[in-house]
């Protein structure tokens, strides 16, 4: 075929077949003979058969080819040129002489205004034809014109060009130029191989499109990786497709809710907000200012009802940083005050179903607010199921938070099983948004513009906390915890500013708010028992081996608590300081690691003096806790998580104890029994309002105590420890280097995987 058309094209310009001699066949352009070979290779591989004619016009001149005019090299003015030939390029011949044909600048940039307005509508038919499918625009190359300055014309939209006469025509197309060869640029994708219009319609079902082609800048000037619907592969999953637009039926709509005065949120969501489209951006933390509503008058704003107020103001002020250490304080109430009219569809860090979420758990802490909060749940609920399981819905970062929020919720029923399954998804939708990786070098669906600097150090906090959220959850269930350093790139986390306009959701206390250094100093405590969770309860060893890998990790943790910096430091003094002692943004560190004690002591109380030396003195601390609380606030309606599960493992433990043998009893019995009774009033009895696990319990208890059935007695409070560990689960050490070089550093041991942190 490309014979063919070099054959055509000779006698086109020469007006005989190619293989009929010409008079200066073999011969330059002053009759001297030159030597041409038979075959000249072309660029694609193949060749074709050619002869020494020079394809001009009778009469005309000939012009230097292409290459030789690039070049600036004289021409031979044959076909194809000496040059050409040794090339071994094509010979592209110029029959007309361009070089004196000049356009003005207003026809070109009228005719480039004519090009930018049929790509836009274009564009639009290819949108509607093909929605979100990138590498379709790729190949058709649209905005090639589009990125240069389109402004329409200012004559009423009537473009001056060879369409009505005020301008020179365009050049006509050389009928005789070899088809092989096309100096035009292509506006249009060329079509090649026969294919025809509907072939190229079929490639948006048969081949997986690629939605982030090209890359995108970092902030380091490096490219950044795509990541399409949680794949780490650039062109998404083994079975891909992209997604389809959302109608705004298929979504979920949260009106009506009635709150306590009357007052009702009525909010709806759209396409829009699941596809982030314009949401705004918090380019810097140190000089945002979070603005309340200027019209209080409007009651159907969700950031103007007092029960939602009540509920988020009792959440932040008691609550965190705690274990909400994911739901940043000042970026929620940012997206929270400013963008409710928008139904939070431009709000990174808020949505309905995450202030529902929040307020279902802050509404517990007020006795005049909890016949609100089954409704909050409900509410939130409702609504991230649909969004978790619609197979059109994006991953936002606040469907992560909602879900955590959830599970912790579901914890402080009493329902782990629910509460397992709420924390299972929010990973699974962090994962599927790309949550773990640096946004410096990966891009994902949610996010597709560029983050700025604050931005970045907040996803940091969200990560981290959810990690600690993934680790304290596994604890309290006795499961394995999904999220690790070793498959997260994501950097840590820096301190961040509090925001002017947050007064209301701080907890007033005489510690300047840190949040950065705890959270780092939680991460390394996590790993500790994330690895000698394996060794102790899991691998099968005898117990005298596992009571050694335990004397190993009191040693370790006791070693951490000495090397923690000045500022987290406490004693027995500073646990007598009720003013310290109570501060929720304070305390919280330390009954994570009284958690952490006594769940790994308990099983072992029976079988090791020192088990039973650790528990007795994390017990009485948590009782001067308590007291300071009692003496201070004078109740436990605004009780933490991490109190619930201290005081429910002092009741464990003290049982376990008043079990022994008489002879390791001895006068200790009346002190036990006392300390019993004291941390059982609190959990059963002034800690049930604003949890409900007590109750579930009490209700277990007496149904076993009924059936007559003393040994289980306290069996059900045995539930959510780390007795239901998986067995089926063994620690992969390789994978674990950076954090444990860093637990090196720290207490100076060298890493051994067979024998880690020894």
């Amino acid at each position: 075929m490309k014979e063919a058309a070099v054959r055509m094209t000779s006698e086109k310009f020469t007006g005989q077949s190619a293989g009929t001699p010409t008079p200066n066949d073999g011969r330059g352009a002053n009759g001297t003979p030159i030597n041409v070979p038979n075959s000249v290779p072309v660029n694609n591989g193949s060749s074709v058969k050619t002869e020494g004619v020079n394809p001009a016009p009778s009469g005309r001149r000939r012009l230097a080819c292409t290459n030789c005019r690039k070049r600036r090299k004289k021409c031979d003015l044959n076909f194809p040129c000496a040059s050409c030939v040794r090339l071994k390029i094509e010979c592209n011949v110029n029959d007309e002489d361009m070089r004196k044909k000049r356009y003005t600048t207003n026809y070109v940039k009228n005719l480039e205004t004519h090009i930018a307005r049929l790509e836009t509508n274009l564009k639009s038919l290819v949108d509607k034809v093909y929605p979100n499918n990138e590498q379709m625009l790729q190949s058709m190359m649209i905005g090639d014109v589009l990125s240069t300055d389109g402004t329409e014309p200012s004559n009423g939209g009537t473009v001056k060009n060879e369409y009505s006469g005020n301008s020179p025509s365009v050049p006509p197309v050389d009928s005789r130029q070899s088809p092989l060869v096309s100096n035009t640029p292509n506006v249009l994708p060329s079509i090649s191989n026969g294919r025809t219009l509907s072939d190229v319609r079929d490639t948006h079902t048969a081949l997986p499109p690629l939605r982030f082609p090209q890359g995108q800048p970092a902030v380091n000037g490096q490219v950044r990786k795509p990541m399409i619907n949680g794949s780490l592969y650039p062109e998404g999953p083994v079975a891909y497709r992209p997604a389809r637009p959302i109608s705004s039926s298929s979504l979920v709509s949260v009106n009506s809710l009635v709150s306590s005065d009357g007052s009702t949120s009525s909010f709806s969501n759209d396409a829009n907000r699941i596809l982030g489209a314009g949401r705004a951006r918090i380019s810097d933390l140190k000089t945002t200012v979070i603005k309340r509503p200027a019209d209080l008058a409007d009651s159907n704003m969700i950031n103007n009802d007092p029960v939602v107020l009540r509920s988020l103001s009792k959440f932040y002020r008691w609550l965190y940083p705690g274990h909400f250490i994911f739901v940043h304080r000042e970026s929620f109430l940012y997206g929270f005050f400013n963008h409710a009219r928008n139904n939070y569809e431009d709000s990174h860090y808020c949505s309905i179903e995450l202030i529902y979420a929040m307020c279902a758990i802050g509404s517990r802490l007020d006795p005049s607010l909890q016949h609100m909060s089954e409704v909050y749940y409900e509410k939130s609920k409702s609504i991230l199921l649909k969004l978790v399981f619609d197979e059109n819905s994006i991953a936002r970062i606040t469907t992560v938070q909602a879900l955590f929020c959830l599970a912790f919720y579901e914890l402080g029923k009493g329902k782990n099983q629910q509460a397992w399954y709420f924390s299972g998804l929010a990973i699974r939708v962090g994962y599927d948004m790309g949550f773990q990786l640096d946004p410096k070098v990966w891009y994902t669906d949610d996010v597709k513009g560029q983050l700025t600097k604050s931005e970045l150090e907040i996803r940091s906090r969200i990560y981290w906390g959810c990690y600690i959220a993934d680790h304290f959850i596994s604890l309290m269930l006795g499961r394995t915890a999904s999220l690790s350093v070793s498959n997260s790139t994501m950097p840590e986390s820096d301190e961040l500013p509090e925001v002017e306009g947050t007064e209301e959701f701080r907890f007033i206390g005489k510690h300047v708010l840190q949040i950065s250094l705890p959270l780092k100093n939680l991460i390394i405590l996590s790993r500790i028992v994330q690895i000698f969770t394996s060794k102790i309860f899991i691998e099968s060893d005898d117990t005298s081996a596992k009571i050694g890998y335990l004397d190993k990790f009191n040693s370790q943790v006791y070693s951490w608590r000495q090397s923690l910096p000045e500022f987290l430091q406490w004693s027995q003094d500073l646990l007598s300081d009720e003013d310290v002692s109570i501060d929720p943004t304070v305390s919280y560190f330390w009954y994570y690691y009284y958690i952490v004690r006594l769940t790994f002591n308990k099983p072992f109380i029976e079988d090791s003096e020192e088990s039973r030396t650790v528990v007795v003195e994390i017990i009485a601390d948590l009782k001067t806790l308590f007291e300071n609380i009692v003496h201070k606030l004078g109740n436990f309606q605004r009780s933490t998580l991490f109190q619930l599960y201290a005081c429910l493992l002092a009741i464990n433990c003290l049982r376990k104890l008043l079990e022994l043998d008489d002879k390791d009893v001895g006068a200790k019995r009346e002190e036990w029994t006392q300390l019993l009774d004291y941390f059982s009033d609190i959990f059963f009895n002034r800690m049930y309002p604003q949890y409900l696990l007590p109750q579930q319990l009490q209700q277990q208890q007496l149904s076993s105590t009924a059936a007559g059935d003393a040994d289980t007695e306290y069996r059900s409070l045995e539930a959510p420890l780390v007795n239901q560990v998986n067995t089926n689960y063994t620690h992969d050490f390789s994978l674990s280097n950076e954090i444990d070089d860093l637990i090196k550093d720290l207490f100076d041991v060298a890493h051994n995987p067979a024998n880690p942190l020894v």
